[in-house]
């Protein structure tokens, strides 16, 4: 089996993260625009589940994120983001400005994946890096490496000039690899979104007991 964890960009000028990771945690990363080399390289591995960073459906209510609509009475968060507060794990909503083309960016994607038959879950590598106690980003992107070779990724992990981009796909990658293993949990409302982080129970975050 093996995971594709992809850490989008709002635009297809901006550099896609994009990893392979296999479940003997060794990774291939590079870097991709356009959701058409995004599509072309899924399809040439044939992943067993996609996980996409970015939000991947609009709060119940919402039929667009346009401030002169109607929905936009409905509010700016889904129940997965609501959990995301209970558990002191800092997001973007996805209702504010740069977040808005990259989640409907998001949800075209996980449309033409899903008509292709792959499995796509929406993961948030912050959670990750919260919940299993790597580095942030303020602690510098070496750090964030050295703590994935120690948690045992190998291959592309060890390239010099790795970018932040390709470590949060190794990120959103190893969600996907927790998700296959039992160590992770959906969160939110399956009729409205489900976002998967690693199961704060077995991790001993926040004792697990807000979820």
């Amino acid at each position: 089996m093996k995971v594709a964890g992809v850490d989008l960009a709002g635009s297809p000028t901006r550099p896609t993260g994009f990893c392979i990771l296999d479940m003997g945690l060794y990774a291939k990363t590079k870097l991709l625009y356009k959701d058409e080399e995004i599509v072309n390289e899924i399809l040439a591995v044939k992943p067993t589940i996609v996980s996409i960073d970015a939000p991947l459906a609009l709060p119940r209510g919402r039929c667009c994120l346009k401030d002169d609509c109607q929905c936009r009475k409905a509010g700016h968060l889904r129940e997965c983001d609501k959990v995301l507060l209970k558990l002191k794990i800092k997001f973007f909503p996805l209702t504010l400005g740069p977040m808005r083309k990259l989640t409907l960016r998001g949800i075209n994607l996980t449309k033409i994946l899903s008509q292709k038959g792959f499995k796509v879950i929406e993961s948030f590598p912050n959670s990750i890096k919260i919940i299993l106690g790597f580095p942030g980003k303020k602690e510098g992107l070496e750090k964030l490496r050295k703590a994935l070779i120690d948690y045992g990724i190998k291959g592309d992990i060890n390239k010099k000039k790795i970018t932040e981009h390709e470590l949060d796909a190794i990120l959103s990658a190893l969600v996907g690899k927790l998700y296959l293993e039992g160590k992770a949990v959906e969160i939110g409302d399956p009729d409205e979104a489900l976002m998967v982080i690693p199961n704060p129970k077995i991790y001993n975050y926040l004792k697990g007991n807000l979820i």
